[in-house]
Formats: structure tokens, sequence, C-alpha cells
């Protein structure tokens, strides 16, 4: 925490709060915290690479199941020189995970991650408009018509706790889907419903036998919610009825948008109703992505990803970008 202080930022939350590190990095498992670093002859520490495991939410995903998800990587100015790479390389080769990977990567490292075998991309981010507000506070909308969407439907939902989470979702073969990274229930219930600070709220949503798990949160400023879909398990088919669904939670909550920075589902977030926002430098709409503190700007997010299939689904709740930034 103090290197991260003194070299990162002394304002950032992981310099500043121990529950906080606690929570995304103790490994009580194996009497750790998840980092690794470099020191000099001097034992101090010159650079640190961040970790947190699939397994820390459902233990079951330990060893041939488990994926790896950097973080906080910080090398010493003054040690600058290679020394990031070789805290990457010997990670890797220490942990051999399942599938490792980042969100939120800094472009300027994905020559290095393209070079040791990851898949680099940018993550979508569709979303969807309340359609009864008027007047938004945090969404900048240009005034004249909206762009016209057809809000599938036949999808039907249910509100998850922690009381009926278990029941509700038994013999729905979530556990089952081919999805990559691997996720669960349990990693659902123990990484969001379990969370110390934030407030998730699970929506199962089910269309015939078709049925996902997708994890919100609300995110407030200037007097108005947006909600932020974060993280997804199951059949992707099962989004593709679900637009008015996500309509109708939007006006029940009055948040002004709903988005979602994803990979491998774009086809069935369109036909749900969700549009893509383009690229930053093009969109004439703009959603606000951060609110730790608050910004009214678009954000763009890439990921990076190395383990084997095809069934990419990588999402903003993977690694830390959601997380608590002011504590």
């Amino acid at each position: 925490m103090d290197f991260i202080r003194d070299y990162w930022s002394a304002n950032h939350v992981l310099a500043r709060s121990e529950a906080l590190m606690d929570w995304q990095h103790r490994d009580e498992a194996n009497q750790r915290y998840n980092f690794i670093a470099a020191r000099d002859d001097d034992k101090r520490i010159v650079g640190i690479l961040g970790f947190i495991l699939a397994s820390r939410y459902d233990a079951t995903l330990a060893g041939e199941a488990d994926t790896l998800w950097l973080t906080t990587w910080k090398v010493r100015p003054d040690f600058a020189h290679g020394l990031g790479l070789l805290l990457l390389r010997k990670l890797d080769s220490l942990m051999a995970p399942k599938w490792i990977g980042t969100v939120g990567l800094n472009l300027a490292t994905k020559g290095i991650y393209q070079a040791l075998g990851y898949h680099v991309d940018m993550l979508s981010r569709h979303y969807m408009l309340n359609g009864a507000v008027e007047n938004y506070k945090l969404a900048a909308v240009p005034a004249g018509p909206r762009d016209a969407t057809r809000l599938s439907s036949g999808a039907t939902f249910r509100w998850l706790d922690r009381d009926n989470f278990w029941t509700a979702t038994e013999d729905l073969g979530l556990d089952a889907s081919p999805q990559v990274p691997r996720k669960t229930r349990a990693f659902i219930h123990g990484r969001y419903l379990s969370h110390p600070f934030y407030r998730y709220q699970a929506l199962l949503l089910a269309d015939g036998p078709r049925a996902a798990i997708c994890v919100l949160r609300s995110c407030t400023a200037e007097g108005a919610t947006a909600l932020r879909m974060v993280d997804f398990l199951g059949d992707g088919a099962a989004l593709r009825g679900a637009g008015a669904t996500f309509q109708e939670i939007l006006r029940s909550s009055g948040a002004e948008y709903v988005d979602f920075f994803c990979s491998g589902l774009q086809a069935e977030l369109a036909e749900a109703g969700f549009l893509k926002l383009p690229p930053a430098k093009e969109a004439r709409i703009v959603l606000p992505g951060y609110f730790e503190p608050f910004e009214r700007s678009n954000v763009e997010l890439a990921f990076s990803l190395r383990g084997p299939g095809e069934a990419r689904i990588v999402c903003k709740g993977d690694a830390d970008q959601d997380r608590p930034n002011l504590l």
C-alpha cells in the first residue's frame, strides 16, 4: 500500500483502504496477498503486479478452471526497463492459470500482450435509453428524434438476492455454460452478492429453456441514476427476447440508461434492442462511464485474454474495473 501511495498516487483507493485491499487481494486459503513484487538489494519494493483469481469467489474453480485477472501493475521509474515484463512472465510461470487476462489495459502495452499470445480487443459498449426520460441529467443526448429501436419481448425476469439465489437458479444449467473464462453461480454469488461495499442486483432472465444471470449496479450522480450491467453467466440467447424487460426495469427504476461493456454478446444485445455506442470520437451521445468521481465523458475499455475456447465473454466486472474508488 505504501508503494502504491508513493509511486502511483496518494489518492489511489488501494493506498488508503486496507478493507478493500483485503477484499480484492487477501488470499486466505494460501495465507498471502495476491501480488508479485520485485525488490532491490536493499529489500525495497521496486515493482508490483496484482492479480485476482476467480477461485477467490468459488473455490471449485481452482486449478483446471481458474482465471487469473491482472490488476495493479506498477514499476518504479528507475527500474522501468524490462522489469514490468519480467513480473508478468514470472507470475504466469508460477501460477500457470487456465485463463489469464486483464480489463482496462493501457494500449501502450498491447504489443506486449500480443507477443505473449494474448487476444487483445476492445470491449463493445451497448446501451438502452429510458424512453420515459425527457430531460437527461447524466447523459448528453442530442436534441431531435432519437434512434428508433425495436425492443424484443418474450423473456421473463426475476430479481435474485442472497436468500432466493440458489433455489431460483438450480436445474437451469447455468454452471455448465460454455462461456470462457469459466464462471459459476457460486462465483456470481461470492463476487457480487457478497460484496462488502457495493450493492449489486442479480437478474435472472429466462426465455423458454434458455436462462442467464445478469449482474447490475446502480450509479448515481447529479441527482440521477444509471444502471450498469457488469457481468453475465449463462445462455446468451436468453438476451434476445429481453429488450422489453430492460425497458421495463429502466422505467420502474427511473434510471436514465443501462449500459454493458462486454465481448461476445453483440448479436444477442442488438436483437434485444440495445444500441452499440461508437468509438468516443464518433459518438453523438455521451453516456458517462466514470462515477467515482463523476465525469460526463464516454469511456473505452480494452481487454486481453489468453486461454482455450472461442466463446469469450469478458465483462466490465472482470479484473478490477468495477471496484470502489471513493471510500
